[in-house]
């Protein structure tokens, strides 16, 4: 658990948004199906991706909209997929 607490807050202190939503992405996201889209395993607000990030709504709001503009993503009734790969910087 300590590990886990100490990962967090390195993830905070040294990663920018963007890069700590493309790992919470991935790691959440279910193995590619035929198409090679990826959809995340559970259901997510907003408000929920803010508080495993530690950031504002707003912030999430903005980067999944500018994900979804590149078609990069797709959000249909709060469920995310990942239709390509994520790029490294945004």
């Amino acid at each position: 658990r300590a590990r886990m607490a100490t990962e967090s807050a390195r993830s905070v202190a040294l990663i920018d948004v963007y890069g700590r939503l493309v790992r919470l992405l991935d790691r959440m996201a279910e193995p590619p199906d035929a198409l090679g889209a990826r959809c995340l395993q559970e259901k997510m607000t907003h408000q929920q991706l803010s508080q495993h990030l530690a950031c504002s709504r707003e912030m999430v709001s903005r980067l999944l909209k500018d994900l979804e503009t590149g078609g990069y993503i797709e959000v249909h009734e709060r469920r995310i997929r990942l239709l390509k790969n994520l790029p490294a910087r945004w």
